[in-house]
């Protein structure tokens, strides 16, 4: 299939676009597995260090609100996380495609 110089240069622009956005999903990928680990964090000191060596006056009443921040948290941000996986995913294959077709009508004058 034979792009025209207008198609071309709009393909082009589409994945310069697109490859931007990627990129974007990429840092907000490794902000949400930073957060993540930190809710797994919060998790596990409030479902089982009850005797902490480092901060050993926290109240049990903190360490249940801890506890359920880290459940709540960690569950939302792992389903934010699989979701952001999907999209980097999907826009990485929509990406290949643009570029096979930009190829192919490079190739075919």
């Amino acid at each position: 299939m034979a792009l025209s110089r207008k198609e071309r240069e709009q393909l082009a622009l589409a994945i310069e676009q697109e490859n931007v956005m990627l990129k974007r999903v990429k840092r907000v990928i490794r902000t949400e597995i930073i957060l993540f680990a930190l809710f797994v964090v919060f998790f596990v000191w409030g479902w089982y260090d009850r005797n902490d060596k480092m901060l050993p006056h926290v109240s049990d009443g903190a360490l249940d609100v801890i506890k359920w921040i880290g459940t709540i948290g960690g569950a939302v941000m792992g389903i934010i996380l699989i979701l952001s996986f999907i999209s980097y995913s999907n826009g990485r294959k929509s990406l290949l495609a643009k570029i096979n077709l930009y190829d192919e009508g490079k190739g075919k004058k």
